[in-house]
């Protein structure tokens, strides 16, 4: 949201702007959109009657819009993510293993995400009960794909050669977790490696997936792909270029990333 209002300052459309900490029906009068964490679904998506499929079988939503006079949750990130695999990683091996790290509703959306591309075997790294409820989730609406839950201890155990690693924890606080993901001995040397973090601009799991000569997605390439779908959702995206909204996120993450 401080992305878009600072975007919003920046092309004059005068946006206004409000943070709530609970999500309520009634924000939504006179709003011309709602962006919500995406941790909050479990909360909000018992309160609707009618939701979208993607919604419904990943239990996730990060937006909603006014559509026909009523308002529909969406999931923009799974399109997002969708979007730049196709765009920027389309030699991507998917016979390949994927690993997603994570036990949050961005994991489980990355995990849908590279099932649709066709990879068969994601493995989800983390830790707890919420694990086995990601699995779950996933199976039940991605027919025919393996997903296996993994303890983050025993990543660099394990005898695979990944195609992808989609990271959706703040590693700033994971220091051992940090430290296992920047082996890598679980990847191929084709590989690409996404972090979801946009901040700190200054990425240290990217860094070293450099230098083990994987091929890297750098965050602002979904942040650039969910903004635009947002706009066109408002009906301003034909106002901004995909290069424009990129450069805007460098622009605003050097102002935001101390």
């Amino acid at each position: 949201m401080r992305y878009l209002k600072f975007l919003s300052e920046k092309k004059g459309w005068g946006w206004e702007f409000e943070v709530h900490p609970e999500f309520s029906r009634d924000l939504m009068q006179g709003a011309m959109a709602v962006k919500v964490a995406p941790s909050l679904s479990p909360n909000i998506l018992p309160q609707l009657q009618v939701l979208p499929t993607l919604v419904r079988t990943l239990e996730c939503t990060d937006s909603f819009f006014a559509e026909n006079g009523t308002w529909y949750p969406r999931l923009l990130l799974h399109e997002a993510l969708r979007l730049v695999f196709v765009e920027e990683s389309n030699d991507l091996d998917i016979r390949a293993p994927a690993f997603v790290i994570g036990d949050n509703e961005e994991a489980r959306t990355a995990s849908s995400a590279l099932a649709e591309m066709g990879i068969a075997d994601i493995y989800m790294v983390g830790s707890g009960r919420k694990m086995q409820r990601q699995k779950d989730i996933l199976s039940r609406s991605q027919l025919g794909i393996r997903f296996h839950v993994l303890p983050a201890e025993e990543l660099t155990l394990q005898a695979v050669s990944a195609g992808i690693v989609v990271n959706t924890v703040d590693l700033s606080s994971q220091k051992s977790l940090l430290t296992d993901l920047s082996y890598f001995n679980f990847m191929s040397p084709a590989g690409y490696a996404l972090d979801l973090n946009i901040l700190p601009e200054h990425n240290l799991l990217l860094e070293e997936a450099v230098k083990a000569d994987l091929r890297v997605l750098h965050p602002i390439l979904v942040a650039s792909v969910y903004t635009k779908l947002w706009l066109d959702r408002l009906e301003v995206g034909s106002e901004l270029s995909h290069e424009e909204i990129t450069e805007s996120w460098r622009e605003f993450l050097k102002q935001n990333s101390t």
